[in-house]
């Protein structure tokens, strides 16, 4: 039986599919792992903004993190639209603790924390206060109780005199910043002093010196996020040094930084996460 002649599919469409799949290749590798191996699954908190919902700026970012085959919890902070200070900056981290016990329950062996504004914020005090953190993810940090001292000046000075009057667990109203613009938040003193004090766990060029073992910092800034001005020097450089730690810029402002950065971070945390199995 005379065999069939030569067809063109074999030729020049086979060369032309293997090259798409050559270049492909590297990108499915990039986004979408193996997510189980014998070094475990990695959990990731992601950590919302001031007056956000879980999800809101983060949804492109969860998504990815989820495809990528990482397991991920995205708790509603007390800081949230909803629960409007409900709870002080050290129970926020026994809330992102709790969401860690969750992941860790679902079978993650380490733990990464993504977390966007204040959300970034509480993810370097909870590395600076809780050991183990495998790697942090900040998208536009911000909340600067330090750098707002003389602004908030006299509302401290009225949360602390409600304090010593015994008047802390009482609400009453006192400014805060958020994207750079002050407002009046409805909060009790010692709530308020949680997050505001100059001294207090918030303040990220302090805290972040702390983090100890050094932990992998990926510190986004937007360039049309008036925080970027501030640069390397504020926070990240004052970091314990990491080999895999990385300070990136984009054209972005403070909102729309997570959308923007949200492949970046999931490589990032995939390359990591390659990189340590086995050890």
């Amino acid at each position: 039986m005379p065999s069939a002649p030569p067809s063109r599919i074999g030729s020049r469409s086979h060369l032309a599919f293997c090259l798409a799949l050559c270049l492909t290749l590297p990108l499915v590798g990039a986004l979408f792992p193996v997510a189980a191996s014998a070094g475990g699954l990695l959990g990731v908190v992601v950590v919302h903004d001031k007056s956000d919902t879980p999800e809101k700026y983060l949804v492109e970012t969860v998504r990815l993190l989820r495809n990528v085959g990482f397991l991920v919890e995205t708790p509603e902070m007390p800081w949230s639209r909803k629960r409007a200070f409900d709870a002080s900056f050290q129970q926020s981290l026994v809330e992102i603790g709790l969401s860690e016990g969750e992941l860790r329950s679902k079978g993650a062996t380490r733990i990464a924390i993504v977390g966007h504004g204040l959300g970034a914020n509480a993810g370097l005090a909870y590395a600076a206060t809780r050991p183990g953190v495998f790697a942090l993810v900040a998208l536009a940090p911000s909340h600067d109780p330090e750098r707002n001292h003389d602004v908030f000046i006299a509302d401290l000075r009225k949360a602390h005199q409600m304090v010593l009057t015994g008047r802390g667990a009482e609400r009453s109203a006192f400014m805060d910043m958020r994207h750079g613009k002050d407002y009046d938040l409805s909060t009790t003193a010692e709530i308020y002093l949680s997050y505001s004090d100059p001294e207090g766990l918030a303040v990220m060029p302090k805290t972040v010196e702390s983090i100890k073992p050094p932990v992998p910092i990926l510190w986004v800034v937007g360039t049309n996020d008036p925080l970027s001005r501030l640069g390397r020097s504020y926070v990240f450089s004052k970091a314990p040094e990491h080999s895999k730690s990385r300070y990136e810029d984009l054209l972005a402002d403070h909102a729309t930084v997570p959308a923007e950065s949200a492949r970046m971070v999931a490589i990032w945390l995939k390359e990591l996460w390659v990189a340590s199995e086995g050890k």
